[in-house]
């Protein structure tokens, strides 16, 4: 089925009712993070903001290795085993806007308040303020634009 912007998957819905979207070879989980993407494009054009990318990749938890001491005939070896993987949080949208780099998430209202979504949203922004207390590095910002059927609100912080 095509719509104005794009082309809605034949896969049918995600787990939260919205149908993914192709717009120009790029998949967004709805249409209203495509219109999002159409925006900030916009936006970029007017160099109000620079270098947007997509689903960038932030490591929010290292992961965990554990030694293993390992007998050998004369001596001890220690090989490495992980016990945990690491865990990593994909941001929607990053660009860069007046000076400071924007790390921006997209969700709905129904979305934003999962509890899984609020964990990682909160290291996410522990990540950032550990970032951002370094002196001489550039300032990183986590925006979160929930959107609703009548309106949309942006939080920084």
């Amino acid at each position: 089925m095509t719509r104005r912007f794009g082309t809605y998957l034949s896969s049918g819905n995600n787990k939260y009712g919205a149908s993914k979207v192709v717009f120009k070879g790029i998949s967004f989980d709805s249409r209203y993070e495509r219109d999002r993407y159409i925006y900030l494009c916009h936006l970029q054009k007017q160099g109000k903001i620079s270098g947007l990318r997509l689903q960038v990749g932030f490591r929010i938890i290292k992961k965990v290795i554990k030694l293993i001491p390992v007998q050998l005939k004369t001596k001890v070896r220690y090989d490495q085993r992980v016990v945990e993987k690491e865990a990593r949080y994909h941001c929607d949208f990053l660009y860069k806007e007046d000076g400071k780099i924007i790390v921006e998430e997209f969700k709905s209202v129904m979305t934003a308040e999962l509890p899984d979504y609020v964990l990682r949203r909160k290291l996410m922004v522990n990540k950032i303020y550990d970032h951002n207390e370094r002196p001489n590095r550039t300032q990183w910002v986590f925006r979160e634009v929930i959107y609703d059927k009548k309106k949309t609100t942006i939080t920084d912080k």
